[in-house]
């Protein structure tokens, strides 16, 4: 997105909230927050929020809004763990990997974090599920926090980290 989209977004958001400013520091820093996004998609998002809010919504609402657009639709804990079930099922303690290629991507890394075989092999199914549904809706919530950081802010994270030999933990990898 262009500083002149991002002056069209402000300029919407003064339309809608009387109140709401606009100046050049303004425009400086909400395109430096939301610069990486698509001009469509942050339009929606700002239209969306007037629609939901009565007070101008921050750069971190407007974020949120834009990414949950434009990201597909994940999984709930719940249907994961179904997943899971019918891959058991289906392919039993044997063919793991076969299992683990039809399971959508966060699914299979929370059955790699646990172990296919341990997951064939419990005894003790309600335990199991609920510690899957713990992993899972922290590794999503982990996702959707990471999405909310601009591509640039993430790499300075990656920077420091790395200056300060930080392990940080990506796809599953401990770096």
């Amino acid at each position: 997105m262009t500083k002149g989209e991002i002056a069209k977004i402000l300029a919407v958001l003064a339309a809608a909230y009387p109140k709401f400013e606009v100046d050049d520091v303004k425009v400086q820093v909400w395109y430096e927050m939301l610069g990486d996004l698509e001009y469509s998609v942050v339009n929606i998002a700002i239209k969306k929020l007037i629609m939901q809010n009565t007070f101008p919504p921050a750069i971190a609402e407007v974020r949120k809004a834009a990414i949950e657009i434009s990201s597909p639709r994940v999984l709930t804990a719940a249907e994961a763990w179904g997943e899971v079930v019918k891959a058991v099922r289906n392919y039993g303690y044997y063919r793991g990997e076969e299992a683990l290629a039809s399971l959508s991507p966060t699914t299979a890394q929370v059955v790699r974090y646990i172990g296919w075989r341990e997951i064939c092999c419990n005894e003790e199914p309600e335990i199991l599920r609920a510690h899957f549904l713990r992993m899972y809706d922290q590794i999503i919530a982990r996702e959707q926090e990471k999405q909310l950081l601009p591509p640039a802010m993430q790499a300075e994270i990656k920077k420091l980290a790395d200056k300060f030999n930080l392990r940080m933990i990506e796809g599953g990898k401990v770096g």
